[in-house]
């Protein structure tokens, strides 16, 4: 990100105020864009918690039962247990990382960053400091834009799998069945 903004530096320098105005507003807008991309994976992934969990204790529940009633590995028995294992595997691998509180960052600028020289310098005129502010802001939110873009984009990938994890649960217990019933 650094040598970007090197390389546009002459077009850094010839923002005008309403120039800045418009790029910090727009920059805003998309660094919010990331912050509510981020709730909305969150609720998502928690649902599949929601839905996980159910399933692993269906599931946990079930062999409890059937073991209890008949005290011998049958192809029911065993494909509730190789439901319980792959269940749990994707729980733990995706589900979690999904709901796992990531550290996005966060809007705006430590005061005591404009507190410099850099911006109250006596060959800057006062009506030039705000300009520099914006042009901080504008950076920072590029920064933060492209953080929380990185984090949503991983965790959206993570969500993704375990979906595709959930759809092939019953082909992955199918065949589990079919292998117990073929071994016994």
């Amino acid at each position: 990100m650094e040598n970007f903004w090197q390389e546009k530096k002459e077009w850094l320098n010839k923002l005008t105020l309403e120039d800045a105005k418009f790029i910090f507003e727009q920059a805003e807008k998309s660094y919010n864009y990331t912050i509510e991309t981020a709730k909305g994976i969150y609720e998502r992934s928690n649902g599949l918690l929601t839905l996980v969990s159910g399933v692993l204790i269906g599931l946990v529940a079930y062999a409890i039962g059937k073991w209890k009633d008949t005290p011998h590995l049958d192809s029911l028995l065993f494909t509730a247990i190789v439901g319980i294992f792959y269940f749990l595997i994707v729980g733990l691998m995706f589900v979690l990382q999904g709901l796992t509180p990531s550290e996005y960052l966060l809007p705006g600028t430590n005061p005591k960053v404009y507190f410099d020289k850099a911006f109250f310098h006596k060959d800057i005129a006062d009506d030039e400091r705000i300009l520099r502010f914006y042009k901080v802001e504008i950076i920072n939110y590029q920064e933060r834009i492209e953080q929380n873009t990185k984090k949503n984009d991983y965790r959206w990938n993570i969500y993704v799998l375990c979906l595709r994890a959930i759809f092939f649960s019953p082909i992955v217990m199918g065949i589990a069945f079919a292998i117990a019933t073929i071994a016994s």
